[in-house]
């Protein structure tokens, strides 16, 4: 923990206080944090990002659709996974539009079954929309 805290971090706190507005977790995985999940999908990492470091911007994925995600299910599941995680923007670098559908599809399944939560994704759509207002 004492080398992730020294030499991944330091960056942050900087960018935070210099107003950053997003920010894009990778897909490694920080053992000493989650062992089991990606920073993008692990919601020990992305609380840690809002909360310990006071991130308030948008959060947005890298693809979805990468091929070190293979074994986290489906696009529409990894999605899913990334969004209850706390991310606020999911990026599918496809050629094919159904694999955009497929998650667009997922997410909002998982909205109206519950699987993820209405305040949460009502948050992640204000700062989301807040970002675009701001950028003109």
């Amino acid at each position: 923990m004492s080398v992730l805290r020294s030499v991944d971090e330091p960056p942050y706190a900087p960018a935070i206080a210099a107003g950053v507005r997003l920010v894009m977790p990778s897909w490694a995985v920080y053992p000493a944090l989650d062992p089991a999940r990606p920073a993008g999908l692990s919601p020990v990492v992305l609380g840690s990002l809002r909360g310990r470091l006071g991130f308030r911007g948008v959060t947005v994925s890298d693809a979805i659709n990468a091929g070190g995600l293979e074994g986290f299910g489906t696009y529409a599941e990894r999605a899913v996974a990334a969004a209850r995680a706390g991310m606020d923007l999911i990026l599918v670098c496809s050629q094919r539009v159904a694999d955009g559908q497929a998650v667009v599809s997922g997410l909002a399944a998982a909205l109206r079954s519950g699987r993820l939560d209405r305040r949460a994704f009502d948050a992640a759509r204000t700062r989301v929309s807040d970002l675009r207002h701001r950028s003109g």
